[in-house]
């Protein structure tokens, strides 16, 4: 008589087994929600600026364009009085007794029209008419997001906008000559009427986009990154002027270390510690300011003199301290320079160790940080 498998007590192995499945990567599928949104270019930023925040982008642009158009100065003179020029950019020292050129900041949602131009045109006529400029620019450029096809085309055609804006403001009830004494209007138009219109032009948000990627303004408005920066020169064999301080400094921790002259730079290349020594340094200061050019071509002024500063308050505390030699005092301000955090400086992800060391001698030429303090008291 057999025994049931259920009722025997004992573990029974099923009939079948489940093969075990294929192993299968986690695939995680992302909410087109949850995606960061695409990064606006710098044209769609710019559509979002206030007329403040427009004006200052073109001011920056203007200021770029300082050495290719031979400015000699460029003012900012926006605001409810700009009496017809937002940013004036001169030519000579006389400003705008002299040649110069006015550029006139308009921000809108729509393209800008000859509807919105003329009262501007109007504006500096009357204002040379009245003395305040005493002559007119020699370029007159609207820079706006946009400038409308009715504007593009009579700007292209200088002697029919001179005429459109006759035409306007011979209008029955213009509002364009409401707010002006008859007497200065009068001068003013008679000022028109003998002025070539091919002064008057719109700027071209492409170029002036791609002219203003080129100031050191562009990274920090639009937040785009930093060029590549260049190969970092050998210093020279003999040094310069603008290293006389700290090779000064140097020179004298080699006197206090090795028994060199303090007045010999040729002593102490030829010093065979002192003089590789001194070449490292050398190299390290000529790093360092390479990063300064760097960043004086690529980021706001004040970038790069921030970073020093960062430098200094992280090395002063150890360069303070009492030191055997001065060689100990330099070495343990280097190290502090190496290990130290340098904060949220843009140009941090293109400091090298060296710029570090170099920042310390420049540091040292200008006197904020001395290495053989006892000889200074």
């Amino acid at each position: 008589m057999g025994t049931s498998r259920q009722s025997s007590g004992y573990y029974a192995e099923p009939l079948f087994t489940e093969l075990p499945k294929p192993s299968q990567t986690p695939v995680t599928v992302v909410s087109p929600m949850m995606a960061p949104p695409p990064a606006l270019t710098p044209k769609q930023i710019l559509v979002h600026h206030s007329a403040d925040q427009w004006e200052e982008f073109v001011y920056e642009w203007v200021l770029g364009l300082k050495k290719t158009a031979g400015y000699v100065d460029v003012v900012g003179m926006g605001g409810s009085n700009d009496r017809g020029a937002d940013i004036a950019a001169f030519l000579t020292t006389r400003k705008t007794d002299d040649r110069w050129h006015c550029y006139q900041c308009k921000h809108y949602e729509k393209a800008l029209t000859p509807h919105a131009a003329y009262p501007e045109m109007l504006k500096i006529f009357v204002a040379v008419a009245e003395k305040q400029y005493q002559v007119l620019p020699e370029r007159y450029v609207f820079v706006a997001p946009k400038t409308g096809a009715s504007l593009t085309q009579l700007l292209a055609k200088p002697s029919e906008l001179k005429a459109s804006f006759f035409r306007e403001i011979a209008k029955p009830g213009s509002r364009l000559t409401a707010d002006y004494d008859e007497a200065v209007l009068h001068r003013a138009l008679d000022l028109a009427q003998q002025t070539d219109f091919s002064r008057f032009e719109a700027g071209s948000l492409d170029t002036i986009l791609e002219q203003h990627a080129t100031t050191p303004y562009h990274v920090r408005r639009f937040g785009t990154r930093l060029p590549e920066r260049p190969a970092v020169p050998k210093p020279p064999p003999e040094h310069s002027a603008d290293e006389a301080r700290y090779i000064q400094q140097l020179l004298r921790v080699y006197a206090e270390k090795y028994g060199c002259s303090p007045h010999s730079p040729d002593e102490a290349r030829a010093h065979p510690r002192a003089g590789r020594h001194l070449q490292r340094q050398r190299e390290a200061f000529y790093c360092a300011d390479a990063l300064r050019v760097f960043a004086r071509d690529s980021v706001p002024p004040g970038t790069y003199e921030s970073l020093q500063d960062d430098v200094y308050d992280g090395v002063v505390e150890v360069e303070e301290r009492d030191f055997g030699t001065g060689y100990d005092r330099l070495n343990a301000v280097l190290d502090a320079a190496r290990d130290m955090e340098l904060g949220a400086n843009v140009l941090v992800s293109y400091v090298r160790p060296n710029d570090r060391k170099g920042i310390c001698h420049q540091l040292a030429n200008e006197d904020r940080l001395t290495w053989c303090q006892e000889e200074e008291r």
